[in-house]
């Protein structure tokens, strides 16, 4: 079978991996580069406003609260969508969409900007882009952090290691959410490596990141209509 002809397209392996990737690239750009602050990673961000409450760092504190709150805006914005009675099965570009704009912008604004204006925009498009893309072939998972993906990839492995019958399909899903982990790692790294030359600019390669991944998505809605409509 084509690739095109897979039946939810935004399940696609390749696609989850690419979004897990842009999802380290990005949470590690707002922690090097905007404050510390992570646009997805929600338990960090409760741990940090945690402490600067207690150290009393409130305009550091609120910049996460937004952060958070941004968060949150952008999960109500997809559910809105996602349960349109009519909707195209188009509806999640937009919101890729939505997420490089929101790069493509914030790389223009210079590094003295504060960071209340940066990280929560990246918020409601990370929190927009884990929620439209939730599934990689027909398992549930996350592409803007990663402790979820560990969790299944080793109680998988451990289903295939010490279940009776040594399920070969523990070991496949096993597998699947393994790479999840490396993607958003291997997206991370690459992020801190070009932070180190390209500075807070370095946003600008998570657009382009976005751009692959959406204009391979879009096209492979685009062949599968195509076929359908032949």
């Amino acid at each position: 079978m084509k690739r095109y002809e897979a039946h939810h397209l935004f399940q696609l392996r390749e696609i989850a991996i690419g979004l897990t990737f842009i999802g380290g690239f990005i949470d590690a750009y707002t922690f090097v580069s905007r404050g510390r602050v992570l646009a997805a990673g929600q338990t960090g961000n409760i741990v940090f406003l945690s402490v600067d409450i207690a150290q009393r760092n409130l305009p550091s504190a609120f910049t996460k609260l937004m952060t958070m709150i941004f968060f949150i805006i952008g999960i109500f914005i997809v559910g809105y969508f996602r349960n349109l009675n009519h909707r195209s099965h188009y509806w999640r570009l937009p919101f890729l969409v939505a997420e490089f704009t929101a790069c493509l912008v914030i790389g223009f604004l210079p590094k003295s900007v504060p960071n209340l204006y940066i990280t929560p925009p990246l918020a409601l498009v990370m929190a927009m882009q884990t929620v439209s893309f939730s599934k990689i072939e027909g398992n549930s998972y996350n592409n803007v952090f990663s402790t979820g993906n560990l969790k299944k990839s080793i109680n998988s492995f451990s289903d295939y290691l010490f279940g009776s019958d040594h399920d070969v399909a523990s070991l496949k899903t096993a597998l699947i959410y393994i790479e999840l982990v490396f993607g958003f790692a291997g997206g991370a790294i690459i992020s801190a490596l070009l932070q180190l030359v390209l500075g807070a600019k370095t946003i600008w390669i998570a657009a382009v990141f976005i751009i692959v991944v959406g204009g391979y998505y879009a096209f492979m809605l685009y062949q599968r209509d195509q076929v359908w409509d032949y």
